[in-house]
This record gives C-alpha cells, structure tokens and sequence, in this order.
C-alpha cells in the first residue's frame, strides 16, 4: 500500500505521538525490492556519548492493506533486514487493521518483554 502527501504527514504525527522519545524519522514510499509499500521508522540512541552506541528502531510499515509494528536493534526493519547484516528483530506483530492497531500492539508486546527482565521487590 503506498500512501498519498497528506496521508505520509498523518501517519508520521501519528507515530511520532506514540513514540515522543524517537528520533530521526524516515521513510519510503514506494514497493521495490527491499519494501513492500509505505514504511517509516524513528530511532532510539541509547547512550549516545559512547563510541558505538546501541540503536533502536520502531518500524511500522504496510503490506498490502494490513500495518505491522516492529522492534529491533541496529537498523530499521525493512525486506532484507537480518541479524547476519548488524541487526535483530526483537518484536513484531501480525498485521493490523490500522496503524493505531499495529502501534498498541507493539506497545504492548514491548511491555511484556520488558515486565519478564523487572521484577517488583
């Protein structure tokens, strides 16, 4: 699914209402050989004063007329994306109605893997 001007501008308030503490939001519109349609991404730079910090990126694209939310760490997700190419996929979802499904259902697979490394004492 590729997107429209008006509706690329939506989408990016959107996630970047959902995600405020992401940074350096991309995208691409367009399907070829390493995208399926319309994808964007923002990135988490956790420490960045060291040498090489770890980056974290949220990815929500489309297939077809489905949205999916994904997490990982290195690079954004996109068609070719591997742990072998200096990234990994730490979550992701099913395809999603809309994007504010895709979002919550992300959002909440990322609690549930972080409620399994805390614990309350």
């Amino acid at each position: 699914m590729l997107l429209t001007e008006p509706e690329i501008q939506q989408v990016l308030d959107k996630a970047k209402a959902a995600f405020p503490n992401l940074n350096d939001w991309e995208y691409n519109n367009e399907k070829n050989g390493e995208y399926f349609g319309f994808s964007m991404w923002g990135e988490f730079v956790l420490n960045p004063e060291e040498l090489m910090p770890r980056r974290f990126f949220i990815t929500l694209d489309t297939y077809e007329y489905k949205w999916q939310g994904c997490l990982t760490v290195g690079q954004h997700s996109y068609l070719w994306s591997s742990a072998d190419v200096g990234d990994a996929h730490l979550l992701d979802t099913e395809g999603c109605e809309s994007l504010e499904e895709a979002i919550a259902v992300l959002k909440a697979k990322m609690v549930e893997l972080l409620a399994a490394f805390c614990t309350v004492l």
